[in-house]
């Protein structure tokens, strides 16, 4: 019975091990889609400050 037990141990921690990696690619996935977000309107925001101006005659 403790075989079992002792067999099924590194299975576990092997499966728990992929499962904290998963989530620390998705969570890096999701912090760089972030950045991504935050620039694209920053420089959206920067385009349309700057194209809204109305030249001088």
């Amino acid at each position: 019975m403790e075989n079992d037990k002792q067999k099924k141990a590194p299975e576990i921690d092997k499966n728990i091990r992929e499962i904290i990696e998963q989530r620390e690619r998705e969570k890096e996935e999701k912090f760089v889609n972030l950045i991504t977000e935050i620039i694209v309107a920053v420089t959206l925001k920067e385009y349309y400050e700057k194209s809204d101006k109305i030249p001088e005659i």
